[in-house]
């Protein structure tokens, strides 16, 4: 062979053991590829539990390996098998710096997981600048939780500049892909109108969905929305299937259903159901449901009454901010109901009420330093709490602050500021302030007219002293012509509530014929009811009547006991009258001796003819 020969045949061996060579490198590689993906593929089995029981301990065992060759899918599980504590030892440093090697090969999932532990602070410092660089990176590669979580941070401004509208185009994405919290956020974005326009019906398509795949928020506000018509028509049946859906997970869910249990919306009235459903809302800690619950054992409605229970659940309440429980509990310590009396707890409840501007808590706290209750006087600070109850138009602190200028206490008198607040109170339907306006102008500044005004419209509301303040305007024709005919047709109006004044006053106007035809029965009808409950002008007339010769079938003896009972009430008409009974001995044992004792009495109060008698018998 010649030495070309040999020199060719020598560089053919070695061109094929280098090709050998390749081959076996390949063949090696290809081969371990295939080992380190058995290896993750038998810890998927042990993770998912196919084909062997579930050991996560196994399968971080299998994943080491795996990991250890290279492989980004097994990188990522095995981080997060140490994220979770899954077969080994919590252990997030080892979680990062394993979610860092799958990521730098460009694993969607390993990049997200990376962002995440940045942005609360899991295994790191907290770093919303670099968790939103490894959601850019997810995100790029289809990951819709990192579109998600990048699409939060534009719209928030969380550790890059905000910027709503590429927010709501990640948030969009991330919903475009189905994944659930995306479309709760957006829902709840255009449900509440928050740095975008609301939009009822894009609200309610984002919940529907969201719904549909089982998330209990939406389930929530889908329910919530069917209830309120807020867009979508109104529909009660709907609203309860979508509570039901969530009311196992769901506080706010089980309050609106006990709701429309008790009203029977969309379903019969249930209120056992009803009722169970509130328990659990309240022991949900739902703010809401406690207060109502507490609302129905302080009222006994539907359920047993029971102030304990109510004084609990307004305390539950309460311990969880709400300024209205704080201040019925507060009550309920001032009046000893379901609690112990305790006025100064009921002032600290008040006072936190207060604070945080519940006017009704206010109007307590102002009661309380005027009256010196648990505090000492203190009107300085009492006006003060008036007036922020004031200012949020509570009545009762309208009408104090004008009882305090009107008279002066710790403060100059002040008629006009007074009459503000009067009128302010009015403003609003207060009884109180519209007698003191018409009291006001009918005895102070002589504005009949006003005092007519205000005190129709408390004689409107069935008020029986204003009633009777504009009757007695229209008899006596105070600032108008007397007209009896009104006065006895308002007197009228107030008869059913037995004031005896109101049925003295309509009594006169039977007894003389003013403004209807005299009768004198209905009169000493009138006269007898009125007597009966004490008022002395009523029993001096009634016994008037019955001691005249104008009755059939007097009953002198009532007569008699009425005009002695005026008569210890200092009336000094009936000390005349029963007077001339003894100077006559008429109906009585004469005693002349007794009748100049009554003429005396009585013209030392004024009664003229009285004096005359008494004159003429001295």
């Amino acid at each position: 062979m010649s030495r070309t020969h040999i020199a060719l045949v020598g560089k053919i061996a070695a061109f094929a053991c280098v090709v050998f060579i390749i081959l076996c490198i390949c063949f090696y590689k290809t081969i371990r590829t295939g080992f380190i993906e058995a290896q993750f593929n038998r810890a998927s089995m042990y993770i998912q539990g196919e084909g062997n029981p579930q050991d996560f301990k196994k399968a971080r065992e299998y994943l080491e390996q795996s990991a250890n060759g290279g492989n980004d899918d097994a990188q990522y599980m095995l981080g997060v098998m140490y994220e979770k504590g899954q077969g080994a030892s919590q252990d997030l440093k080892k979680a990062i710096e394993l979610y860092k090697q799958a990521a730098m090969k460009n694993h969607a999932k390993a990049q997200y997981a990376l962002g995440s532990m940045y942005d609360h602070a899991r295994g790191v410092e907290e770093d919303h600048a670099e968790a939103v660089k490894w959601y850019e990176k997810s995100a790029q590669l289809g990951n819709a939780a990192a579109r998600y979580a990048l699409g939060f941070a534009y719209f928030n401004g969380i550790g890059t500049a905000k910027n709503i509208e590429k927010g709501l185009d990640y948030l969009k994405k991330a919903a475009g892909d189905g994944y659930v919290k995306a479309l709760v956020y957006l829902g709840s974005l255009y449900f509440e109108g928050k740095n975008i326009p609301a939009d009822s019906k894009k609200a309610f398509s984002y919940f529907e969905q969201a719904a549909y795949k089982g998330n209990h928020d939406a389930q929530y506000y889908l329910g919530l929305m069917y209830e309120d018509g807020n867009g979508v028509e109104r529909d009660y049946s709907k609203a309860v299937y979508w509570y039901e859906k969530s009311v196992k997970a769901h506080s706010k869910s089980a309050f609106h259903l006990a709701r429309l249990y008790r009203d029977g919306l969309g379903v019969e009235v249930n209120y056992n159901k009803a009722f169970e459903l509130l328990k659990k809302a309240a022991g949900g800690n739902n703010i809401q449901a406690q207060c109502l619950l507490a609302t129905l054992y302080d009222k006994g409605d539907n359920i047993p009454q029971d102030s304990t229970k109510a004084a609990f659940w307004y305390d539950k309440a309460a311990k969880q901010g709400d300024n209205n429980a704080s201040y019925m509990l507060g009550e309920m310590y001032m009046n000893g109901r379901g609690v112990n009396e305790d006025p100064s707890e009921a002032f600290k409840l008040f006072q936190q009420s207060a604070q945080n501007g519940n006017a009704l808590a206010q109007y307590k706290i102002a009661s309380m330093y005027f009256k010196g209750i648990t505090v000492p006087i203190d009107h300085q600070k009492a006006i003060e709490w008036y007036e922020k109850a004031a200012n949020q138009n509570n009545v009762g602190a309208l009408c104090m602050l004008g009882d305090i200028y009107a008279q002066g206490l710790d403060v100059p008198k002040d008629m006009s500021k007074a009459i503000t607040f009067y009128q302010k109170a009015a403003d609003q339907g207060n009884i109180e302030a519209e007698l003191k306006l018409g009291s006001y102008y009918l005895n102070n500044s002589k504005e009949y007219d006003k005092a007519i005004t205000w005190y129709q419209k408390a004689a409107d509301k069935g008020n029986v002293q204003a009633i009777l303040q504009l009757g007695q305007i229209y008899e006596h024709g105070l600032g108008v012509p007397a007209n009896y005919q009104k006065a006895f047709e308002i007197y009228n109006k107030g008869i059913n509530s037995h004031n005896p004044e109101l049925q003295y006053a309509l009594g006169q106007l039977y007894k003389n014929g003013l403004g209807t035809v005299k009768n004198i029965d209905q009169s000493r009808k009138l006269f007898k009811q009125s007597a009966q409950q004490g008022f002395v002008g009523a029993q001096r007339e009634f016994a008037k009547i019955e001691l005249s010769e104008n009755v059939q079938n007097p009953d002198k003896q009532a007569a008699l006991s009425y005009l002695q009972a005026a008569v210890k009430n200092g009336d000094a008409e009936a000390m005349f009258i029963l007077g001339n009974l003894y100077s006559n001995g008429s109906n009585v044992t004469k005693d002349s001796k007794h009748a100049s004792d009554l003429f005396a009495q009585s013209c030392q109060k004024g009664f003229k003819n009285a004096c005359h008698v008494s004159k003429s018998a001295h």
